[in-house]
């Protein structure tokens, strides 16, 4: 194209066309030889009517020609939405209307495909609405494989007005589908709902002989999409037929297997990582059973060894023992001042027989709580318990000897930093409370677990009721 003519087209210069024409009347004629777009596309691409209607008036048949993508002048002025362009370009030559691009779709159903609403009412017309493409899809097939609802919802409304309704609404494609297949197949909930209210043929079959309904469940993966396009469709009286009506069954069947399977393989996770905390509870609970904190005495003591440490302790009193965590269900018998420390023995249970005793009850608890749990993890496996079993009994169980662990913790800080435990921390009101909570979700738990059993028994009496019948 020459440099002065793509220039003018370019800024939609009427008077530089008008002098170029002058020059070489010819111009027009001899610019599809060296170029694929030619000034009326460039004008049309740019909205530029007044040079667009001077190139028209010159050269109509220059309008059709198609560029390197396939497009006439007046589907680019389509896609577009330059509504004065394409107006002009049919008053000049209303043949255009129907003019196909490289995929057989007319500036109807490139608007369409764009979602332009002027420019459907500009072009929608008994002749261009029947028009296929190459693949034999209208201009509604268009809207809504391209997702235009605005579109497809003014195309509706015309075809109406042109008595033309039922026919576009159950045309079908080279795969035999409707726009309702369409929409069902492409999961768009808001169009299938448009459609559910016009006189769309919900029971027709394609080339597979799938309904719209058949393609809605063979493309379900669980989404609210898909749940609500199939109650839509059924409420307006669609209906399986034989082959994906099986296939609905073994995609149910297919998702409850799979949800059994996450479930099972996520409960032997939980047994599995229960089991190595308990035995790492158990080991450390061992070890300091045996080497409790602060050592034990190497050498016997002289009769007045605990004199000075009894001095400045008041727990030797028997009746303070009472006050202990576990309130008094563990009574000490009492030391003489006159006693000596035996080797081996703790020297914090010498220094402070009350946090001690507090801290090795709970070291113990958790010792035989965690090797309960190993007993109770190996039993899982040995008598194939279902996973509501299982977690109905470990997890309260671990949720416990955690709080157990916690309270060693507690106490065993108490004694290396001779604090008061019940100053510093609520104890007993916490584990009191973990106690509560444990038990009230165990009993709930139990009663789920025990309503599905009674539900499922009684569907089963049911069934053998029906089968007997």
């Amino acid at each position: 194209m020459d440099a002065r003519l793509f220039d003018a087209a370019f800024r939609g210069d009427v008077n530089t066309l008008q002098e170029l024409i002058g020059e070489d009347p010819l111009i027009l004629h001899t610019v599809t030889v060296t170029t694929s777009n030619t000034p009326l596309h460039v004008a049309a691409l740019l909205d530029h009517t007044q040079f667009a209607m001077e190139v028209m008036q010159n050269y109509p048949g220059l309008a059709d020609e198609l560029n390197q993508q396939g497009l006439s002048p007046i589907h680019l002025a389509s896609a577009k939405g330059h509504l004065e362009i394409v107006k002009g370009m049919l008053g000049l030559r209303s043949d255009l209307a129907l003019i196909k691009d490289e995929d057989g779709n007319i500036p109807l159903h490139t608007a369409a495909i764009r979602g332009r609403r002027e420019i459907l009412t500009q072009l929608f017309t008994t002749e261009s609405a029947n028009e296929l493409n190459s693949s034999k899809e209208t201009v509604l097939h268009l809207a809504v494989k391209h997702n235009r609802y605005q579109a497809l919802e003014l195309l509706i409304q015309l075809a109406h007005q042109y008595h033309i309704g039922n026919e576009l609404l159950n045309a079908k494609d080279v795969g035999g589908n409707t726009i309702l297949h369409l929409a069902c197949a492409g999961k768009k909930s808001k169009m299938v709902k448009l459609l559910s209210r016009t006189n769309v043929d919900v029971d027709a079959v394609n080339s597979e002989g799938l309904t719209a309904l058949d393609l809605a469940v063979r493309s379900t993966t669980g989404s609210n999409d898909e749940d609500e396009i199939q109650e839509i469709i059924r409420s307006v009286g669609a209906e399986l037929t034989d082959r994906v009506e099986r296939l609905e069954q073994s995609i149910a069947s297919n998702q409850q297997r799979s949800s059994v399977a996450r479930r099972e393989k996520f409960v032997g996770s939980l047994k599995n990582g229960i089991g190595i905390l308990a035995a790492i509870f158990a080991s450390l609970s061992f070890e300091i059973g045996m080497n409790p904190p602060g050592g034990v005495w190497q050498e016997w003591g002289s009769s007045n060894a605990t004199t000075s440490a009894a001095d400045g302790n008041t727990d030797t009193d028997p009746n303070s023992w009472s006050d202990s965590l576990f309130l008094g269900l563990f009574e000490l018998a009492s030391v003489s001042e006159g006693d000596s420390h035996k080797p081996g023995l703790s020297i914090s249970w010498e220094l402070d027989k009350n946090k001690f005793l507090n801290f090795i009850l709970c070291n113990s608890l958790c010792f035989f709580f965690s090797i309960a749990i190993i007993v109770v993890v190996a039993l899982t496996e040995v008598f194939l318990w279902d996973w509501q079993s299982t977690s109905l009994l470990l997890l309260p169980m671990m949720c416990i000897l955690l709080l157990i662990a916690a309270a060693e913790f507690v106490f065993g800080v108490a004694i290396v930093t001779d604090t008061s435990v019940a100053n510093v921390f609520p104890l007993r009101a916490l584990i009191l409370v973990v106690i509560l909570f444990n038990l009230a979700w165990q009993i709930a738990w139990t009663y789920q677990y025990l309503r599905k059993r009674l539900r499922r028994f009684r569907r089963i009496e049911r069934r053998q009721g029906e089968g007997t019948d």
